[in-house]
């Protein structure tokens, strides 16, 4: 029988097992409890899921349909007279193979700690397992930060260096967004719908002279900290405008992995990883994985999954988590990136 100790509410110490706790140790192969909180965690600077609309899939490797371009043929055998025979397309189809990759992790949580916790049990084990899940999504949105920030993820042309751009003085950000979104409409029959922007994009894009004159009002510019996301999305013509905020952290020294007692982190913003000031236009899908969108963030069904068990070598309750998803960039015509703005 494994057991620890936890003091009640008066402070008195007691004796639990951990297989009769049910806020510590659900002995069981998947942990239901657990895996609830992990899928109701969410972090507001992550935006790779609105680029890169998850498909939910029941396997890990499947196929998508994929078609080519029969839709914009203005088709002259349409008319049908009475009686006559109905005109049928005969469609060259191929398909899109969709591969789900697994990233897991895990977190022990010694009988030593529960028994010097000065708090609820659950308070440390969510903070734990919380902490986990906050490591794995932040990977996945490096993983969907540089599917859409490489320039060879994107067809010839459809990538542009902006170091001539000239954000940060007398360039016209808007104008060549809008030529963004003429190369994405001749090859798609319609314009982007989302645009994101780097951190370092967004602060040039918003103290832009250009930009800020085009929605002034009452006869006087307005500030760059009234230029919001939503006023964006309108100059530019688009549903929503993503800002990349999230933050990395590298270690400063060996083994530094940002724990207390450790070495500092050196941060820096994600979304510039690939490379500096990245603006982007795409395509986002609906989340059916077959109408074109530049790229869908496969994940399998029923991801992610918890599993507790007692691991009585170290005296631990152990929390390891499995994660089912792998970005991938369906329809490089569908999307412009303009990267190294200056």
């Amino acid at each position: 029988m494994s057991i620890y100790y936890a003091r009640n509410p008066q402070g008195v110490l007691e004796v639990k097992e951990f297989a009769t706790d049910s806020t510590q140790a659900l002995l069981r192969i998947s942990d239901p409890v657990s895996t609830n909180l992990v899928k109701g965690y969410t972090n507001a600077e992550l935006i790779g899921d609105k680029l890169l609309t998850p498909v939910t899939m029941p396997k890990q490797t499947g196929r998508f349909p994929a078609f080519g371009q029969e839709a914009f043929v203005v088709a002259g055998d349409l008319k049908r007279m009475a009686g006559g025979k109905i005109a049928r397309l005969n469609m060259q189809t191929g398909y899109v193979t969709a591969s789900i990759d697994q990233y897991a992790e895990g977190v022990a949580i010694p009988q030593e700690d529960l028994n010097e916790w000065a708090g609820a049990p659950e308070m440390l084990v969510n903070g734990k397992i919380l902490t986990v899940t906050a490591r794995i999504n932040l990977y996945r949105e490096y993983l969907q930060a540089v599917a859409c920030t490489t320039t060879t993820n994107y067809a010839s042309g459809h990538y542009i260096s902006g170091a001539a751009y000239a954000w940060a003085t007398t360039g016209d950000p808007v104008k060549k967004a809008w030529d963004a979104q003429e190369l994405i409409l001749k090859k798609n029959g319609r314009f982007g719908n989302v645009a994101f922007f780097s951190w370092g994009a967004w602060t040039l894009f918003i103290n832009n002279a250009s930009v800020l004159k085009r929605i002034k009002y009452g006869g006087s510019p307005i500030a760059p900290s009234q230029l919001t996301p939503q006023a964006a999305a309108q100059l530019l013509h688009v549903d929503e405008v993503l800002i990349g905020g999230a933050v990395y952290g590298v270690g400063s020294a060996v083994g530094s992995d940002g724990g207390v007692g450790k070495s500092s982190l050196t941060k820096a913003f994600l979304w510039d990883s690939v490379q500096s000031n990245n603006f982007g236009i795409l395509i986002r899908g609906a989340g059916s994985g077959i109408e074109p969108a530049f790229g869908y963030t496969w994940v399998r069904m029923n991801s992610p999954i918890v599993e507790s068990y007692f691991e009585n070598q170290t005296k631990s309750m152990v929390y390891d988590q499995q994660h089912f998803f792998t970005p991938a960039v369906t329809a490089n015509e569908a999307g412009v990136l303009i990267y190294s703005i200056a």
